[in-house]
């Protein structure tokens, strides 16, 4: 009776050792799982909310050229809907803008009667996600310079 009780003591153990093993293996499991959709629910939603920006400007920002330029070329990251654009300076520039419809990744608009001086291009447009964004930049004409360069 004894051998049998200890028989029985050793099948228990081994079972539960195997459970406890099996038990240990699903929560890793879980654990791993619960790992890798935080990781891909963190980066799709990064990615979701990188919204698009200018990139590059023509002429650039805070830059000084030397010759009058005959248009504004906004550059984004991606394809949005240019909204506003609005140049104030020393002279009133007669830019030739109206509303986007479609969404385009390059802006060229022409811009006359731009001379020396600063001048603030302010420009407004909607994203391909629905975002407004809005910001300003400025550069300046300096045409004596080009005549007083050696």
């Amino acid at each position: 009776m004894l051998r049998i009780s200890i028989a029985v003591s050793r099948l228990l153990d081994r079972g539960v050792a195997q459970a406890e093993e099996i038990m240990g293996m699903k929560i890793h499991q879980k654990i791993v799982n619960s790992c890798l959709t935080l990781f891909i629910t963190v980066g799709v939603a990064t990615h979701i909310n990188a919204h698009t920006g200018l990139k590059e400007s023509v002429p650039a920002a805070d830059s000084r050229v030397q010759v009058a330029p005959s248009h504004i070329e906004l550059i984004f990251t991606g394809p949005v809907r240019l909204i506003k654009l609005v140049v104030v300076g020393d002279t009133e520039p007669q830019t030739n803008f109206s509303p986007a419809s479609e969404p385009e990744s390059v802006y060229r608009i022409p811009a006359a009667g731009l001379s020396n001086g600063e001048y603030d291009v302010t420009w407004a447009a909607i994203g391909a996600d629905g975002h407004t964004m809005a910001d300003s930049f400025r550069f300046t004409i300096d045409l004596n310079a080009a005549s007083s360069a050696p």
